[in-house]
């Protein structure tokens, strides 16, 4: 299918390097000749510096000599010019062998760079991933093979036998060689299924039923497999291209193309475990941006949109330098003295600050921030004690009309930039939707297909027949099995756990498994049963297992309906041909109302059915374990799993506003622990929800997390923090919000990039697995959660917008917090963490219906309030009343809560204005108090000056203007939601590329299939006999694709039963087009066109 085996093999061969230009050859080889030579052959000269196995009698000084003469020269190359040693094109001394080795149980064949035999049949050649050149290779990798020999990091280190054997040959890794052997030992490690001898099986053949294996062997777990697994299966790769040879450029020129000019270049994605084209690893500083929809369309748009807000916030902060200009003159608060560190200075903190009476003023006012009132003692003119009241007042006039103005053009700015980016998303979606062909390209779901529609030949020549003789290649016909699935699954995931805790050469058959299980359980204490419950050993084990075998025969016989049928046409032409003639109302559909197709009868499936057919999920999306539950159960979970989001939402926040009423120190701390916990709570609640696609798990996901760091990082803040505290240099609430952007620049990206959890599980825990697939678990990486990307790019936005009035580095320091979140994602994404799904777009979309809409929403009203509570003091000028003359005789007064002394004097004339208290936070006003508006002050207590009154005028007006624009989006939105249910909304998106399906070098098909936590592969829940293993989205170079077939479990299981006619598991057909046919020379009888429901 995807191209012909002679253009994979000349894509596979390894080629000649291009011609060097002799001097430089010669400058190398001398480089080369003041080297001692390692055992492993050459090496380039950083690696002979760090390489910590090399035992040569070459002593240490004299070869870090050599080394950094070695550099020293390779960067004389670089300013003449000319590419060092470690660029250029790879020339590794490798062994010759021509003989198979192999990595796992797949034969594999070198090709050494002098191979010659050009008409040998190379159909068997494949690409060893333990012979990666070590330049190709990640650092840990490397660290890895370096330290592989020493018992501390690796415990196997030192094992008798280190070589691989197969076929009756040896490859000695030591020398190089390959030796005949006398007998074949053969590494038994999970072959499928075997015999007492380690020979293959058929699953017909006789021993324990329902399991891969008939006794437990000798399991020897290779730590450079699990490395080559990580970097050649949990990692992404790109596909190389070959290109003629041609004289090398200037190497500044090539540094500039490589920095510069890499936007169209164009890179095919690998499979994982792609070992018959050369392939790389992406990198994550170079690869294009247009390139990351390789990814999946969701994680594209993802990178999209981060990169969009960076530009958006940076030009928005630089509409904000008047701002910060003024806030940090003297005009404001004296030039800010004092204020630390620098990313606080142009804020609107207030430094000039002094105590004026306030003899009305009760500490009752100031609970929660008591230090802004002090008092004093004297002795009145009768002779009596007096307590005098001063209160803190901040004299930094920050609401003027030129500040004002400029935050509103901000406002402006951005609410325009988010329209632009949302056409902007639009457009990459098709820009990456044509870059990248995929099976959701070319395929449809039908929804309600009838429940026995099982023969695929029905739906084949059902849309030959009217759609202009449309292509079938490939039908999914699911089937409503999934408890009997879970059941094969977990008794699979059983089995595999008792192999790894009994003897090897053990007997896996029932009785023996029994006997065992009882003698164990007959030797345990209190103890030991008290552990089992925690840790189940092999009687829990054997027991869960042999009840799953009785539910599992119980549950085959059964007749399953068809639930959903997955259909793959040869063009993109055909899928378009087919959505717009049968996007129909899901109302019709559900109703099968026949009168949609009157105009065309032929549309109705076996001329009386109205099918639902929509364009589906990418195939490694589509959730199978849940893609049957009702509609009913589904909206029950949503409903409980959101009512236990809000619960915990306003659970923390009483709980940050407890503590915050003891220490405020403590409440930021509750603030930083809540948001770290609330995801993982959320996840777990989303394990509770049934999704057919993880689109929209992501969706219910990053809606959850979103809105609780929405509330939780900006609007609890502000609430707990005490209104007179807003413009405070120490513990107030700018500094807050510089903590919290800190911690996302520096502290979460540092711990990312670092993967402490990932350096562990691959360095520590996979060298001690006892077995392969464990190995290979640890190497799989962090699991990523597009939603928490998503509601972290959000949370920073949010947080900008928010306090952009007050702080208006903020936006600064949003576009800087993205951009180092751009880098390390990409970083992660094509080094840490796990390969993702190829997410669609359906949480970018749900992210610009909503939430960047709603993060405006929040800008208008926030700066609204914000400009209308200047000074932020509480303490208006009492021009009615006169001032005891006996504040005129104080000279220190002493705040109320932490008892700290101030010199103040007062001289009759000079600020002897007395003050009183005045509320001046619009949203704690009583009665009518939104949108904020100068009228809503209390009378007797206005504390706004001219300037101030017209901001606060403009922006809450504009803030109800905002809040109508937002509310028709969202009614907008769910329109656009609802009108589906009452006729066919398809429109295609992009332009038809006229490539087939075929022709795709990395496409997949739909595939039913469960992840597992015990093997590193999923496990099948169709049969894949006779399906190419060009449509699997992945490939495992250690075992057949049937060993992951659960069909086959349950076929043992079932042996002696009568099970023809019965519909027990869906169905995978694929029919290669007729040229390929004709190419291949195929027919209909080598393809899986058999209903297996055996």
């Amino acid at each position: 299918m995807k191209q012909t085996q002679a253009s994979a093999d000349t894509e596979t061969a390894d080629q000649a390097p291009p011609p060097e230009d002799a001097a430089v050859d010669a400058a190398l080889q001398q480089q080369q000749d003041t080297l001692p030579s390692t055992p492993g052959g050459r090496s380039d000269d950083a690696s002979a510096v760090s390489n910590l196995t090399y035992t040569g009698d070459v002593s240490v000084l004299s070869r870090t000599s050599a080394s950094i003469a070695s550099v020293i020269s390779q960067s004389l190359l670089i300013l003449k010019g000319e590419l060092p040693d470690e660029d250029r094109t790879e020339r590794e001394e490798r062994p010759n062998p021509t003989k198979s080795i192999s990595f796992g149980q797949i034969p594999m064949e070198f090709s050494g760079e002098d191979r010659d035999d050009e008409d040998d049949d190379s159909s068997q050649l494949s690409i060893d991933f333990l012979q990666d050149p070590k330049r190709e290779m990640t650092f840990s990798r490397r660290i890895a093979l370096a330290l592989m020999d020493k018992s501390w990091y690796n415990p196997r280190a030192g094992e008798a036998d280190d070589t691989l054997q197969v076929e009756g040959e040896d490859y000695d890794e030591t020398t190089g060689q390959v030796v005949k052997t006398e007998a074949l030992d053969v590494d038994t490690f999970n072959l499928g299924y075997l015999d007492s001898n380690g020979n293959a099986l058929s699953p017909q053949s006789e021993g324990t039923a329902g399991y891969p294996a008939r006794i437990t062997v000798q399991q020897r777990p290779s730590l450079e497999r699990a490395w080559g697994y990580f970097e050649h299966v949990a990692l992404p790769r790109y596909v190389v291209k070959q290109k003629p040879d041609a004289p090398r450029k200037n190497i500044l020129y090539r540094f500039f193309r490589k920095c510069f000019c890499k936007a169209n270049k164009q890179l095919d994605k690998a499979e994982p475990g792609e070992n018959h084209l050369r392939t790389y690893l992406y990198s994550p500083i170079f690869t294009p941006l247009k390139q990351m929809g390789d990814f999946g369309l969701g994680i594209g748009l993802y990178f999209s949109t981060l990169r969009a807000i960076t530009v958006l916030t940076l030009f928005a902060g630089l509409i904000n330098i008047v701002n910060f200009q003024y806030f940090n003159s003297y005009t404001y608060s004296d030039g800010q003295p004092g204020i630390e560190p620098v990313t606080l200075l142009g804020s609107a903190i207030c430094t000039r600050q002094v105590w004026v009476p306030c003899p009305d003023c009760n500490v009752t006012k100031w609970t929660n921030d008591v230090d802004k009132i002090a008092t004093a003692t004297t002795i009145n003119v009768f002779g009596q004690v007096e307590t005098l009241t001063f209160a803190l007042r901040n004299e930094c006039e920050g609401a003027t009309l030129q500040q004002g103005m400029v935050n509103y053009g901000t406002l402006m700015f951005v609410l325009v930039g988010i329209l632009v980016m949302n056409v902007y998303q639009k457009h990459m979606e098709i820009k990456y939707d044509e870059d990248e062909q995929t099976a959701q390209d070319y395929s449809v779901v039908i929804r309600n297909p009838p429940h026995d529609a099982n023969n695929p030949e029905e739906w084949r020549a059902f849309f030959h027949d009217n759609f202009d003789g449309a292509h079938t290649t490939t039908c999914t016909i699911a089937v409503d099995n999934d408890l009997l699935v879970r059941s094969l699954q977990e008794r699979r995931e059983c089995m595999r756990k008792i192999e790894m805790l009994v003897e090897p050469g053990t007997s896996l058959e029932d009785l023996n498994l029994a006997r065992i299980a009882a003698g164990i359980e007959r030797q345990r204490g209190p103890f030991g049963r008290f552990m089992a419950l925690v840790l189940p050993g092999i009687p829990e084990l054997f027991g869960r297992a042999t009840v799953l075998t009785a539910k599992i025969q119980g549950l085959a016989q059964q007749e399953y309906p068809v639930s959903n049928v997955f259909i793959s046409f040869e063009t993109e032409a055909a899928q378009r041909r087919v959505l717009a003639a049968l996007s129909v109302g899901d109302f019709a559909a559900n109703h099968n109302n026949v009168r949609v197709h009157k105009n065309n009868p032929n549309y109705l499936f076996r001329g009386n059915v109205v099918l639902r057919v929509e364009e589906p999920d990418e195939p490694s999306t589509v959730r199978w374990e849940d893609l049957n539950v009702k509609l009913l159960a589904r909206i029950k979970q949503l409903f409980y799993t959101t009512l236990a989001t809000i619960v915990a939402i306003v659970a923390i926040a009483f709980l940050i506003w407890v503590i915050n009423g003891i220490n405020v120190a403590w409440a930021a701390l509750a603030i930083a622990v809540a948001n770290g916990v609330f995801p993982i709570f959320a996840k777990i609640l989303v394990l509770g929800e049934s999704h057919a696609s993880e689109g929209g798990l992501q969706t219910s996901l990053f809606s959850k997390i979103a809105i609780f760091r929405w509330a939780n990082t900006a609007i609890i803040i502000t609430i707990i923090t005490p209104f007179t505290k807003t413009l405070d240099r120490d513990e107030g609430l700018i500094p807050a919000i510089w903590a919290i952007f800190f911690a996302d620049i520096v502290t979460t990206n540092a711990i990312q990039l670092l993967d402490p959890v990932g350096h562990l599980q691959r360095h520590f825990l996979a060298p001690r697995a006892a077995t392969q697939d464990a190995m290979n678990l640890n190497m799989q990486g962090q699991v990523v959660e597009l939603a928490e990307r998503y509601t972290n790019m959000t949370k920073i936005l949010f947080l900008a917008l928010w306090y952009c009035s007050i702080y208006p580095c903020t936006l600064f320091l949003c576009s800087f917090a993205l951009l180092v979140n751009f880098f390390t994602d990409r970083c992660s994404l094509m080094r840490t963490w796990k390969r993702a799904p190829m997410l669609g777009n359906t949480i970018s979309s749900f992210s610009r219906k909503y939430f960047f809409s709603a993060a405006i929403l929040a800008m208008a009203i926030a700066s609204s309030y914000y400009w209308s509570g200047f000074p932020f003091d509480n303490l208006c000028s009492d021009a009615t009343g006169t001032l005891d003359p006996s504040y005129y005789d104080v000279d220190n007064i002493t705040t109320v809560g932490s008892k700290t002394t101030y010199n103040v004097t007062l001289a009759p004339g000079d600020n002897d204005t007395p003050y009183k208290y005045c509320l001046q936070d619009l949203l704690r006003t009583p009665g009518r108090n939104f949108p904020a508006l100068p009228q809503f002050q209390p009378e007797g207590g206005e504390w706004m000056t001219e300037d101030q009154e017209q901001i606060t005028t403009l922006y809450g007006w504009t803030s109800l203007g905002v809040l109508g624009i937002v509310a028709l989006t969202f009614i907008w939105a769910w329109y656009q939601s609802a009108r589906g249910l009452f006729r066919g909304t398809y429109e295609p998106r992009g332009e038809d590329q006229k490539i087939n399906f075929s022709d795709v070098p990395s496409i997949s098909t739909y595939v039913p299939q469960v992840a597992s936590n015990v093997y590193a592969y999923p496990l099948f829940a169709c049969r894949i006999e006779g399906i190419p293993e060009e449509l699997f989205d992945w490939k495992d170079p250690d075992h057949p694709f049937s060993f992951y077939d659960l069909t086959i479990d349950a076929e043992e299981l079932l042996r002696g039963m009568n099970m023809e006619g019965k519909t027990v598991f869906s169905t995978l057909n694929w029919w290669p087009p007729p040229d390929e046919k004709q190419k291949n020379g195929a027919s209909n009888d080598n393809t899986n066109t058999e209903d297996h429901t055996e």
